[in-house]
């Protein structure tokens, strides 16, 4: 049976165990590019795609979606998230309820760097477009730091959310849609799990690909749709690659920290790929270094195997410029928080994950040169 959603503010039935912290101010760091950014929120609805999750409805999507904007115009800053979802964003930072002392709304007050519903800049033209898929149970706010980024290198850029699979999504008519493990799992069975979710995010890739890049959408005068990207975190970036070996539409692909997994690992992929691995292996866990291992024996068109030294696998996210003014330290375990966010100082990660992935569409959508020759100096090349 489905679980339920909900409309409004999502319910917060947790007990606070500590006093209540005052938040500084939280802002994402300024992109990087030449461009302003703009930003808009769009509603997809796939009307031939049953939704797994939910019996009965068809599969319906939520972007962001960044793109470079005419400058000094649309001085309103959009929202990272609402403030209905900022009580879920505030749970997924905690370990247990109400550990942090944060304001539940607390996400909603981050401050971001897209001008909401901003013109188009009128001589950005043949833009390559990237997607961004984000971690299991996380959101597309959480790669908000990287979309804007490379709209201000003049990409035109999506983050999905995927529904049941995040850890909520917010329609325009209210509902809001939680996260929901899929029927019959086992409890800790990962793999099942990743095996599960990891077919629905790459219909909802392909299909995100397909409906904006197609001529009547709002963007279509600065796009160029022979050259689009793909990039995830996670179990996103594993999603990336089985979506690049089932869809010609993408040109490129990129895997932030995330174990690869499905088809893609017997059959190979033959267009550009990007492994950014932030976490070392784990001796005790061989099978997810044979994984990386036998993904990158199968790429065959130009590849890159890339490790951060000091990385966690939360690096590549907006935690690493979020952790520190939260006090993430203070509310986390020791082993989690270096498993997250590892030894680097708070907000390199961010400025590691743009160079790499900014870098690296650059050179293969763009054609520029030099994408290995400029990377940050925590970065090694190991393949």
């Amino acid at each position: 049976m489905a679980e339920a959603e909900t409309r409004g503010t999502a319910s917060d039935t947790r007990v606070t165990t500590t006093v209540r912290r005052t938040v500084p101010r939280l802002e994402l760091p300024r992109p990087t590019g030449r461009r302003a950014v703009g930003v808009r929120t769009v509603h997809l609805v796939d009307d031939a795609r049953a939704d797994p999750f939910r019996p009965g409805r068809v599969r319906e999507l939520m972007a962001h979606l960044w793109y470079p904007a005419q400058a000094g115009t649309g001085q309103v800053p959009g929202r990272y998230v609402s403030e209905a979802l900022s009580p879920l964003v505030v749970d997924a930072w905690e370990e247990e309820p109400g550990c942090s002392g944060l304001p539940r709304g607390t996400a909603a007050g981050i401050l971001v760097h897209g001008a909401a519903d901003a013109p188009p800049a009128p001589d950005a033209r043949d833009c390559p477009l990237v997607l961004l898929s984000p971690g299991h149970s996380r959101h597309r706010a959480d790669l908000t730091a990287l979309g804007e980024d490379l709209a201000s290198r003049g990409f035109l850029v999506a983050a999905l959310d995927h529904p049941s699979d995040a850890l909520g999504v917010e329609f325009p008519d209210g509902r809001i849609v939680p996260y929901r493990e899929p029927d019959g799992l086992a409890d800790g069975d990962t793999d099942d799990l990743s095996g599960r979710y990891l077919d629905v995010r790459v219909a909802d890739l392909r299909f995100a690909r397909t409906r904006l890049t197609a001529p009547g959408f709002w963007w279509h005068a600065q796009l160029d749709p022979s050259r689009t990207g793909v990039a995830g975190h996670s179990l996103g970036g594993a999603a990336a690659a089985e979506a690049m070996r089932l869809d010609p539409g993408f040109t490129a692909g990129v895997n932030l920290d995330g174990i690869p997994y499905g088809e893609v690992l017997r059959t190979g992929l033959e267009r550009p790929f990007l492994l950014c691995q932030f976490t070392p292996d784990d001796p005790e866990f061989p099978e997810e270094t044979r994984s990386w291992a036998q993904l990158w024996s199968v790429l065959r068109g130009p590849r890159h195997h890339l490790l951060v030294s000091g990385g966690g696998h939360a690096s590549p996210t907006d935690l690493d410029v979020l952790a520190g003014p939260l006090g993430y330290r203070e509310f986390t375990e020791a082993e989690d928080y270096a498993f997250a966010l590892g030894s680097l100082p708070g907000g390199r990660g961010t400025g590691i994950t743009r160079a790499c992935v900014g870098g690296f569409f650059e050179e293969h959508l763009l054609g520029a040169d030099g994408f290995l020759h400029t990377l940050p100096p925590e970065v090694a090349v190991v393949g």
